[in-house]
């Protein structure tokens, strides 16, 4: 099975060397490239074409969200993993509306990191449990407020596809979200393939930011 190629982007020494050696010990991944700030990691990119690219957000020059903006305009399949030690939802939202597909905290275990790079790299979305908790926490103010239903675009969701949303939002699969609504997971799948359909969106990273940018999730 071929190694999952991953570019890394930290301006920290000490750090970056720790996540390099944990990743390149893993029989799964494969450090193709380590830099030590978004100018470095935009031409990496370009040359080298990784299956992942995990950017720290604080870096000197152009942030770590810039780079993602910038990468994913000119390789739109680009797959970007955050890994930062900001518990913040403003970071938080604009790494999803940069297009990331995950935003990981340092504290994390290796077990955890290992799995949110084989998970975006499947086509999936990631986040740390806090982070998640906070996405949580922003979904109940946002319906709390009404804010949901303010937007044409909120509005041709039903109830039921907002609740599916909101659980693809927290991480759930098709199985887990069967379970907590009681249906089949058959079920979960046809609404997830309508959702992506009626709202133009090709992946589950998509709909995740389409969720954020609407107070959904």
């Amino acid at each position: 099975m071929n190694r999952i190629r991953v570019l890394i982007a930290d301006d920290h020494d000490i750090v970056r060397f720790g996540i390099v050696t944990v990743l390149n010990a893993s029989p799964l991944i494969e450090v193709v490239a380590e830099v030590t700030n978004g100018e470095e990691a935009l031409e990496a990119y370009s040359t080298l074409r990784p299956d992942v690219c995990m950017l720290d957000i604080s870096m000197p020059g152009i942030t770590g969200i810039e780079t993602a903006i910038k990468i994913r305009k000119l390789y739109p399949n680009a797959v970007i993993l955050i890994l930062t030690m900001h518990q913040n939802e403003e970071y938080l939202n604009q790494a999803l509306k940069a297009g990331a597909s995950g935003y990981i905290l340092k504290q994390s275990s290796i077990k955890e990191l290992v799995s949110a790079i084989q998970e975006v790299h499947q086509g999936g979305t990631v986040f740390s449990d806090p982070i998640a908790k906070l996405m949580a926490d922003q979904y109940v103010r946002h319906a709390v407020s009404g804010h949901d239903d303010d937007g044409d675009d909120a509005i041709r969701l039903t109830r039921r596809e907002k609740e599916i949303t909101k659980l693809i939002v927290d991480g759930k699969t098709s199985q887990e979200i069967a379970d907590v609504l009681f249906i089949s997971p058959r079920t979960v799948e046809a609404h997830r393939a309508n959702l992506m359909q009626k709202l133009g969106l090709k992946n589950t990273a998509a709909l995740v930011r389409y969720a954020v940018a609407n107070g959904l999730g």
